[in-house]
């Protein structure tokens, strides 16, 4: 059944004439939130989409679950971090990776024998399509709020057009964002506490979550790192204004976080892999990296002022 979802979902992705299965939100429908149906009809894959997934093959890639540390577990493909949080008072998903990923994201969660409505937040680490793509599906599954920084709930609910950088081309599904959250904002739900941190650049809304997961009597601060690299950003003069000054805040902000497991959207940008790896090894604190989101932020500030280096001196040769 695993193998025959995996197939269906890359058919989907890569095929001609592919669509989305695109509900609504788990919130009521108004006239603002069109229903399920219509968004299913109006929602179309581009082929600047569907190419951009085919060359990202861990994107879709079945990755068995498995817990992380305490209360957390990594329930996304191989290529997307995806992460549940579960509490007894209700469950919190952070991210919902690309346009089809969500059946393999119900099935992990369903594996782990956990009822998909158990689930009452969705979190969004950044609105692209990549980690916004089945957000409208999981929500539609598991009735659960649609939580998003302030500053990106208007790109999630335009669907990812009209994005800063990337226009119309890497669209997904319409999300209803039910709440949104603002820097150092605290979710409470029962005994499960989740922290937003704003760490715009790579999106206006891009964001950070905290939270503790516990095994016995130890807790550790987790930390979902939002995004900080600019892949082929126009610094110098671009459409996002603001953007090399919010991207200097979410560097500092990322590296003075009290971080002792970090995880990310893209799991690379943290090893989180060769960390996995080494656990299975036999180190059973491998995943423990207390200087791992400060390593994550130097690293990506020496991207980024190399990147911007480079856009000034292009920009002054023209002059």
């Amino acid at each position: 059944m695993r193998l025959l979802i995996a197939a269906m979902l890359l058919c989907g992705l890569i095929g001609q004439s592919a669509r989305a299965q695109v509900p609504a939100s788990g919130q009521k429908n108004t006239a603002n939130h069109p229903s399920w149906t219509d968004l299913q009809k109006a929602f179309r894959m581009p082929a600047s989409e569907r190419e951009n997934i085919a060359n990202n093959p861990s994107w879709t890639a079945p990755q068995k679950p498995f817990r992380i540390y305490g209360n957390t577990w990594y329930v996304g493909p191989h290529g997307l971090g995806v992460f549940l949080i579960t509490a007894r008072t209700g469950d919190a998903l952070i991210d919902g990776g690309v346009p089809g990923d969500a059946p393999l994201i119900e099935a992990n969660i369903r594996d782990l024998g956990i009822n998909l409505r158990d689930i009452k937040w969705i979190l969004i680490s950044h609105e692209h399509s990549d980690h916004a793509g089945g957000i409208a599906l999981l929500a539609h599954a598991t009735g659960a709020q649609v939580i998003a920084g302030a500053a990106g709930a208007t790109l999630l609910e335009r669907g990812g057009h009209d994005d800063p950088e990337y226009g119309d081309r890497f669209p997904f599904p319409p999300v209803h964002v039910a709440r949104t959250v603002t820097d150092g904002e605290s979710l409470h739900l029962g005994d499960l506490l989740l922290t937003a941190h704003s760490t715009p650049g790579h999106t206006k809304g891009n964001m950070t979550w905290t939270w503790t997961s516990c095994e016995d009597k130890r807790c550790l601060h987790m930390v979902d790192v939002g995004s900080l690299s600019a892949p082929g950003y126009k610094l110098i003069g671009p459409k996002y204004s603001g953007v090399v000054k919010d991207y200097e805040h979410s560097f500092v902000l990322v590296a003075a976080l009290p971080c002792d497991i970090p995880l990310a959207p893209h799991p690379e940008m943290v090893d989180f892999w060769e960390r996995v790896t080494k656990r299975k090894q036999g180190d059973a604190d491998a995943l423990i990296d207390p200087t791992g989101c400060r390593a994550y932020a130097k690293d990506a500030r020496e991207s980024f002022e190399a990147q911007l280096t480079k856009q000034r001196a292009n920009a002054a040769s023209v002059k």
